[in-house]
C-alpha cells in the first residue's frame, strides 16, 4: 500500500513537471511568435517609410535635376554670347584699321597734315586794320559746320580787334593724323599764336591745341569741324 502511494505522488510529480514543460514551451513558443510578429511590423514599417521618403524626394530630385540643367544652359548661351562678343569687336577694329590709312598711305596723310596746317595759319592770324582780308579767304578753306563755327568765333575777332589794335599771327607746330579713310580725316593740331597790340610794342605768346575734321572737297582739303574741347 505504502509503495502505490509512493509511485502515485511519483507519477503526480512527473505530470506536474510535464505540464509546467508543456507550459513553459507554450510560453516561449507564444514570445518567439511575438517576437516575429513585433519584427515583421518593424520591418514592414520601415519598408513603408522609406518608399514614402523615396516618393517625396523623387520630384525635389526632378527639379533640383531641372534647375541644374537650366543652369548649365544658360551658362553655355553667356559662353558662346561672350565668345560672339569678342569675336566681333575684334573684328569691328580690324575692320576699322584696315580703313584707317593714316599709317599706311605716306603721301596722302603728308597732304592731308600740309594743307590743314596752312588752312590754320591763315584763318587764325589777322590784323585788326583789315580783318574783311581773313573773313574772306576762310570762305574757301572752310566747309560745314565750321563755317558756323567760324563765324561765331570771328564775330570776336570783328568786334575787339580794331579797339585793342590787335595783330595775330598763327603757326602751326605740328599735326598728328588720327584717321584717313577716303576723303576724310581727323587731325589734332598744336600751335603756337603770337599777338602784339600796334603802338605799344607789347607781345604774347600763347599755345593752343585743338582737333579738325577735314574734307577732301574741290580739289584740297578743307576743315569741315573745329573741336577745340571745351565740352
Amino acid at each position: 500500500m505504502a509503495d502505490k502511494n509512493v509511485k502515485s505522488a511519483e507519477a503526480a510529480e512527473d505530470r506536474e513537471e510535464a505540464t509546467a514543460a508543456a507550459a513553459t514551451d507554450d510560453q516561449q513558443s507564444a514570445e518567439n511568435t511575438q517576437g516575429a510578429k513585433d519584427t515583421q511590423g518593424a520591418e514592414d514599417t520601415q519598408g513603408a517609410e522609406d518608399t514614402q521618403a523615396a516618393r517625396e524626394t523623387e520630384p525635389g530630385r526632378r527639379r533640383a535635376w531641372r534647375a541644374a540643367a537650366a543652369l548649365g544652359a544658360a551658362t553655355v548661351v553667356l559662353g558662346a554670347f561672350g565668345a560672339w562678343a569678342t569675336v566681333h569687336a575684334n573684328s569691328e577694329r580690324n575692320s576699322a584699321a584696315a580703313q584707317n590709312t593714316a599709317l599706311t598711305d605716306g603721301p596722302a596723310t603728308a597732304a592731308v597734315r600740309r594743307e590743314v596746317a596752312a588752312t590754320v595759319n591763315t584763318i587764325f592770324s589777322y590784323n585788326y586794320a583789315n580783318t574783311g582780308a581773313t573773313r574772306r579767304a576762310a570762305q574757301g578753306l572752310l566747309t560745314g559746320p565750321a563755317v558756323r563755327q567760324y563765324d561765331a568765333l570771328f564775330a570776336l575777332v570783328t568786334k575787339n580787334a580794331p579797339a585793342q589794335k590787335l595783330i595775330v599771327t598763327t603757326r602751326v607746330t605740328n599735326t598728328g593724323v588720327e584717321m584717313l579713310n577716303g576723303d576724310r580725316a581727323r587731325l589734332l593740331v598744336f600751335a603756337n599764336q603770337q599777338d602784339t597790340r600796334a603802338g605799344t610794342g607789347q607781345t604774347s605768346y600763347a599755345g593752343a591745341m585743338f582737333a579738325v575734321t577735314a574734307r577732301h572737297q574741290g580739289g584740297r582739303w578743307k576743315i569741315e569741324n573745329i573741336d577745340t574741347f571745351s565740352g
